[in-house]
């Protein structure tokens, strides 16, 4: 496997090691490592914080987790603290803490695996849902039993909608001699440790392109959190506007409530306003005074027996140009920021907005009317709840 080089410093890829308590995780560190680090024990939990091992021999960085113990809330803390865990690297740029690889260690005198066991691993990892796995089958002393638990291991991840994807290989292990026959003298020594580190080493190369995968979806997944509150703070400043008695096809109204829109979502995209004119120009002609406009009036026309307010209707189409505006932003803004178009590919900006953004408008405000209608005879609708009705509707796909 290629040395991987940050800022002239060799850098180790991370293999996390999850799994239940006491089913051996340190142990299989420690053998690994040729040393006593990690603190063991005989069927219980051992580790109590995240741990870091490493040595020169390794070709990769362990890191050690709380075990899954049994309990609902012992089980969230293991959980819980892997994903901050995951979460912090990311947001830090932690290297040496970002996971390339996952080994879920389960207990082979057990004989079972069960469906929470593969959901709990779900959560804790879900940073990393690209990341490969390799199930290692802890403890593994009866020779006869390791297909059948290797077959249940497989079958198990099969029927895991998330992870079946990600499951590599199932290795059963023998971390530390065992004496199985005191009287006899009958021992069972190390095994399999040797095909553990040949597939994580295979496999490694997969998971670091992985992990560079999932922490830019991580990175976008928090700009269109931040990128839907703006859409969503602008859409009630849109009703706002739109119960003023002011009819909407007068653009102007809207206008700077638009471009401010527009510019908060180019900071969080990373796009500066001010030095690509020709893009967000074409963005702001596309708002109350263009094409979007034009399919939310055009829209309202069509619906049958409307019976709304005139104001309430009003507040509607404003809110709707404007969500449709912001939604519109967020998957031309996402595209560009992910390299997928350039910021130069206005014709594209242009077709987007007049065929995704103007149709997703068009065919929403009948469903906004129904949903807004069905709600006001319960009681009245605030602007919240009507940005909550809009918004809904919106959501490009």
């Amino acid at each position: 496997m290629d040395e991987i080089i940050y800022e002239g410093v060799i850098e180790k890829p991370n293999v996390v090691v999850v799994g239940n308590s006491g089913v051996g995780k340190s142990t299989l560190i420690n053998s690994l490592l040729q040393s006593y680090e990690a603190e063991t024990g005989i069927g219980e939990a051992t580790t109590k914080n995240i741990r870091v091992h490493e040595n020169d021999a390794l070709g990769f960085r362990l890191i050690d987790t709380i075990g899954f113990e049994p309990g609902f809330l012992n089980q969230n803390k293991a959980i819980n603290a892997l994903r901050k865990w995951s979460k912090d690297s990311i947001k830090n740029d932690e290297k040496q803490q970002q996971i390339n690889l996952i080994w879920y260690c389960i207990d082979g005198t057990s004989r079972k695996m069960f469906r929470k066991n593969i959901e709990m691993l779900s959560r804790a990892t879900s940073v990393w849902p690209s990341v490969p796995i390799i199930v290692v089958i802890t403890k593994s002393y009866s020779k006869p039993e390791r297909d059948e638990n290797v077959r249940m291991v497989w079958r198990a991840f099969e029927n895991s909608k998330k992870l079946s994807a990600n499951l590599k290989a199932v290795i059963p292990v023998v971390a530390d001699t065992y004496r199985i026959d005191e009287e006899l003298n009958i021992n069972v020594v190390p095994d399999g440790l040797g095909e553990l580190l040949a597939e994580t080493v295979k496999f490694l190369p997969e998971g670091l392109n992985a992990s560079e995968k999932d922490k830019k979806t991580f990175f976008l997944q928090q700009k269109r959190m931040l990128a839907h509150s703006v859409v969503g703070a602008s859409t009630v400043a849109g009703v706002t506007v739109g119960l003023v008695p002011i009819p909407i096809p007068d653009g102007t109204i809207l206008t700077p409530l638009e471009v401010g829109e527009i510019k908060g979502l180019s900071k969080i995209y990373e796009l500066e306003y001010d030095k690509n004119t020709e893009l967000f120009q074409t963005i702001v002609n596309a708002g109350t005074a263009g094409i979007i406009a034009k399919s939310a009036l055009n829209a309202i026309k069509a619906i049958p027996g409307l019976n709304i307010a005139g104001d309430v209707l009003n507040a509607i189409v404003a809110g709707t140009i404007v969500a449709g505006l912001g939604e519109g932003c967020i998957y031309v803004f996402e595209q560009i920021y992910t390299g997928q178009k350039s910021i130069q590919d206005i014709e594209w900006v242009k077709g987007i907005l007049d065929s995704k953004v103007a149709s997703s408008v068009t065919g929403s405000l009948g469903r906004i009317v129904q949903e807004y209608s069905e709600k006001s005879k319960a009681g009245k609708v605030t602007k919240k709840e009507l940005m909550k009705i809009i918004i809904g509707n919106l959501k490009l796909k």
